[in-house]
């Protein structure tokens, strides 16, 4: 088996302006989330995320509760898996549409994914050959009748999928 990558692994792949739009989505929709990923959520929110002045940095505005969310999504993997699984319940109708065209594409899901139990082992490397974001986003608007941006769309299938764009090292398979 081959070796996994961090969550943190991910970041790579993320621009500054997506990460945002993560992070924004996730406070704006967190009272709509199953209470499995609400309470994930806020013990992740205590645990990483400080800011000065507050105790409880859910009670801080959002504002500053967003500045200070990205430096653990940056660095910490437990604290991206709260999010990232916090962003797919919130983004369950694309998860339900990716969920079919994926396997047509040739995409083979690590042992990790959905539920990424341990999260600094959580990412193999390994997308189908020639396979890129854009060419992706390109496939799946091509078979479906999904309305999301080719980021959410990466995204959500490096989830679904548990690998990460690049090839694995010759000699090893997950």
């Amino acid at each position: 088996m081959s070796s996994l990558l961090p969550m943190i692994s991910l970041n790579v792949f993320l621009l500054p302006d997506f990460r945002r739009e993560i992070l924004s989505t996730v406070l704006n929709e967190k009272d709509t989330l199953s209470p499995e990923n609400k309470r994930e959520l806020t013990q992740a929110m205590r645990e990483f995320v400080k800011i000065s002045g507050f105790r409880n940095p859910l009670a801080a505005p959002q504002a500053l509760q967003l500045r200070a969310m990205e430096s653990p999504f940056e660095k910490e993997s437990r604290f991206l898996k709260a999010i990232l699984s916090s962003w797919v319940d919130i983004n369950s109708d694309l998860q339900a549409d990716l969920q079919s065209v994926i396997s047509e594409l040739g995409f083979e899901p690590n042992d990790q994914a959905p539920l990424y139990p341990d999260p600094e082992n959580a990412f193999a490397l390994g997308w189908p050959e020639e396979l890129s974001f854009e060419k992706l986003a390109n496939l799946v608007k091509q078979k479906t009748e999904i309305d999301a941006s080719s980021d959410a769309i990466s995204l959500m299938t490096v989830w679904l999928t548990g690998r990460l764009p690049g090839s694995e090292p010759a000699g090893e398979q997950s």
